[in-house]
């Protein structure tokens, strides 16, 4: 798939990384995986709010990226190596990277302090 061209205020994020959000499984650099986050989100994120964030950011990918829907969600892998060789192959089709602007703060994302949230699910109550 080819990019129409870049809006300003975009940035090309790793489809691999964008795969990461969407499926919950890591299929890039969690580094990478972390700067997506928090570049759609406009907030920093913690390790243990990775799940929420995801799955309040991964419809906001689905909609401008439906193709993606599913990809890579249940592929069983053997090794780190077929995990590189399916990433590879799925860039084939979709491209390397695909360009993302910050998510609307009215498209379902809604930011928790990292501590509060942190210590309601220590405690076992969630919001």
């Amino acid at each position: 798939m080819e990019s129409q061209g870049m809006d300003k205020g975009q940035k090309n994020i790793d489809l691999g990384v964008i795969l990461s959000i969407t499926t919950h499984r890591l299929y890039g650099e969690l580094d990478d995986y972390y700067e997506a986050l928090q570049y759609l989100t406009g907030d920093p994120i913690w390790s243990h709010q990775i799940g929420r964030v995801c799955e309040q950011v991964k419809p906001y990918i689905l909609s401008l990226y439906p193709q993606l829907e599913g990809v890579g969600s249940n592929e069983k892998f053997n090794s780190e190596e077929e995990v590189f060789a399916f990433v590879k192959s799925q860039k084939d089709v979709f491209g390397d990277s695909l360009p993302l602007s910050p998510m609307p703060k009215s498209d379902g994302y809604s930011y928790v302090d990292p501590i509060e949230e942190f210590t309601e699910m220590s405690s076992g109550r969630s919001k």
